[in-house]
């Protein structure tokens, strides 16, 4: 974790006339004496150094949202979660969908911002005089990877789109939208551009060119995909995704601050060894995501820091996971034959310490603050997992399915209630408050949670860093690149890397499938990989057919209160994310052609 200063914004001031004047005339007369803008904010380095920390600031919030937007990009409404319950307002309620729908306008204004920072850092970087013409070269480097990966997650999800090269503060009101064809190829060269000269492992949390390698095998496929599976394209997203591969390997073996038996180390009175661990779950633990952790998996990590959290709130500097992703267990009751004189009214109704570590009802151990906003779907928490054998992603370390009980005043104390026992001991248990958990979004215990003791995190909030991107999804960019070449014998090699490190059954040639390769990404990635991107860009029917067998709101059995679908229709073939209807209409002088749906 690293502590990060960030860029705070232009700064305009405005100097009113001298009060010491004399004259009445002058006295009322507005003289500006210094008007700063973009055109001439620009006077040394260090500023444009500032904003290029501004774009991991704005990429970060476009993520990972500390907001009620609830970590959409990551699968929100689709076959991989949703709202825990069939709520009209769910995202897989496509009666809701419309060309101003949230979702879509959401990531349509802050890719364009990230472009927009990034088409400001190039300019400032021809303004000002650098002492070191190779920290020039790195700025403008990592605005143009920016640039180019904004585009490339634009036209993964709208199509083809406008595409603007400089910065401007002039309103312009004739944008015209480009082929999907040309946004892809756009992006693929300004990161081209940039891998050139960026460093094969860079500082924490900055860009290197293992990242954007892997952006470069996505952009690649998403390309080819378009191009009816290209061989050339292909071929080079197999080459960009070996590359990626020169510089860092998978972690097989468990690792880091939490694998070691002879730790002394204690952190919120855990101690550092977790004896039950293994290396799915070190991947996760805290001080472990970084590279010069030696984490030699990891690609690109979001820093977040507690110091800077206390120093400057909430900017960047945690993820709201545990409040995003984890039930409402705290507000399970008895059911009346289970009532005890003394107890409380519920198995985790409580506010005293025991040996689990629930140091109150927002315990660690129970999932922290959840209050439940994404729930995995049906398919994502049983259906991917059948005939998974030993696969440690899916045990009981990794995925939280059952809890003892922690009143110690009820006769029950100790017993372990899981999803098949709970509704015999509880009452009307709604989907809100039991599901199953993610160590990797809720840490098992207080190692985990940083601010506890000054009362400044209610274990709502992780201080811990995260993925943006690892090297087993560059494993399965490659299979299915590999697939779409015709080899499904390489494309099961790849998979089988991944899966023989979860100790899974692997996978046979004949077995591979789009389809395997998305429910593998779910088993791998759930909550990391950007799922509304990966379906968009497979396209053709497989959104469609994904989300209508599989999303809460349209085919899902609704977690433990089963209920009508909200919605029955489909998406449609080869479906995008609408263009803003604002931006259409703000858009006077020239057409901005809308994407074909029957949702709007």
């Amino acid at each position: 974790m690293k502590i990060y200063s960030f860029f705070t914004g232009i700064v305009i001031l405005l100097a009113f006339g001298s009060l010491a004047a004399c004259n009445d005339d002058n006295f009322l007369k507005e003289q500006t004496e210094s008007s700063y803008t973009y055109s001439n904010a620009f006077t040394v380095s260090s500023q444009v150094n500032d904003c290029v920390t501004e774009l991991y600031y704005k990429h970060k919030k476009t993520i990972y949202p500390t907001s009620d937007q609830q970590n959409y990009l990551q699968g929100m409404g689709t076959d991989v979660y949703d709202l825990p319950f069939r709520h009209a307002n769910m995202i897989s309620n496509f009666s809701n969908w419309n060309s101003n729908y949230k979702v879509p306008v959401y990531a349509f204004n802050n890719f364009y911002q990230l472009i927009a920072q990034a088409n400001l850092v190039l300019y400032g970087a021809e303004q000002v005089s650098w002492g070191d013409e190779k920290d020039k070269v790195q700025a403008v480097a990592q605005a143009r990877f920016f640039r180019g990966y904004g585009y490339m997650n634009l036209a993964e999800l709208f199509g083809g789109v406008p595409v603007t090269e400089s910065f401007s503060e002039t309103p312009k009101f004739d944008f015209q939208r480009e082929t999907r064809e040309n946004t892809y190829l756009y992006a693929i060269n300004e990161m081209e551009a940039a891998v050139n000269v960026l460093p094969d492992h860079a500082l924490p949390g900055r860009i290197g060119k293992g990242a954007v390698y892997h952006y470069l095998a996505e952009c690649y496929m998403a390309l080819a995909t378009i191009k009816n599976n290209d061989a050339a394209l292909l071929d080079k997203s197999v080459n960009a995704a070996n590359e990626v591969m020169k510089l860092h390997s998978l972690m097989s073996a468990r690792f880091g601050s939490r694998a070691n038996s002879t730790s002394t180390d204690v952190f919120n009175d855990i101690p550092a060894y977790y004896p039950d661990g293994d290396v799915f779950f070190d991947l996760f633990q805290r001080g472990n995501l970084d590279y010069e952790e030696g984490n030699t998996e990891s690609l690109w990590v979001d820093q977040n820091d507690y110091k800077s959290f206390e120093q400057y709130g909430d900017r960047g500097n945690c993820n709201n996971f545990p409040r995003l992703f984890t039930h409402a267990i705290r507000d399970v009751l008895w059911r009346p034959q289970y009532v005890e004189p003394g107890a409380k009214g519920g198995p985790w109704n409580l506010a005293t310490l025991d040996k689990w570590g629930a140091e109150d009802k927002n315990s660690a151990y129970i999932g922290g603050r959840g209050v439940a906003l994404c729930q995995p779907t049906f398919y994502a928490r049983k259906d991917i997992w059948e005939n998974c054998g030993d696969d440690i992603r899916n045990n009981s370390l990794n995925i939280r399915r059952s809890f003892k009980v922690m009143d110690e005043s009820h006769s029950l104390y100790g017993l372990v209630i899981t999803e098949e026992t709970i509704l015999q001991y509880c009452t009307d248990v709604t989907s809100v408050q039991f599901y199953p958990m993610y160590t990797k979004l809720a840490p098992i215990d207080d190692w985990g949670y940083e601010g506890l003791s000054s009362g400044k995190n209610n274990r709502t909030n992780l201080f811990t860093d995260f993925y943006f991107c690892r090297l087993a999804e560059t494993y399965l960019l490659r299979a299915e690149a590999k697939l779409r070449k015709g080899d499904a014998t390489g494309a099961a090699a790849d998979i089988n890397e991944v899966r023989r490190r979860a100790k899974a059954p692997l996978v046979a040639p004949g077995e591979v499938t789009f389809d395997y390769i998305l429910d593998e990404r779910i088993r791998e990635l759930y909550g990391e990989e950007r799922r509304w991107n990966t379906l968009l860009r497979m396209g053709g029917n497989i959104p469609n057919d994904r989300i209508t067998k599989h999303a809460i709101g349209v085919a899902d059995v609704g977690g433990a209160n089963p209920s009508t679908p909200l919605w029955t229709g489909n998406i449609g073939q080869d479906f995008l994310f609408p263009i803003p209807q604002s931006v259409i209409d703000s858009n006077l002088d020239a057409q901005l052609e809308q994407n074909p749906s029957n949702l709007w």
